[in-house]
């Protein structure tokens, strides 16, 4: 995969899940990323909610991402791909690549007696 289609990819993921814990979260008393979120040098990066005043989490994430491609070549010339089995007249290529994902994502967790449900 070429990095801009990976990049590209990667931050739908990341919105596509954002927005789906909003969703969830507009329901419990909960706001993901925020609109109201400010952020205060004078509280040593600590960023709060405008309109109560209380302070944001922020969820960091750091994923990594392995790409594996793996060719076969049997005896009879043929190609096969994601196969466990080989014959003995065989030989593997495989080349993998890892990617690492670092991203924060800033919450409004709830301060009253909401129930929270899955």
């Amino acid at each position: 995969m070429k990095l801009d289609d990976f990049v590209s990819e990667t931050l739908k993921q990341i919105i596509k899940g954002v927005a789906a814990a909003q969703e969830f979260g507009s329901t419990r008393n909960a706001k993901v990323n925020p609109i109201t979120a400010r952020f205060h040098s004078s509280t040593q990066g600590q960023s709060f909610c405008r309109e109560t005043g209380v302070p944001l989490q922020h969820v960091a994430f750091d994923v990594a991402v392995t790409v594996t491609e793996e060719k076969t070549s049997t005896g009879d010339g043929e190609t096969v791909g994601s196969i466990s089995v080989s014959p003995a007249t065989s030989s593997s290529t495989q080349n993998s690549s890892i990617s690492r994902i670092k991203f924060e994502v800033p919450v409004l967790l709830p301060t009253t007696g909401t129930q929270v449900e899955d």
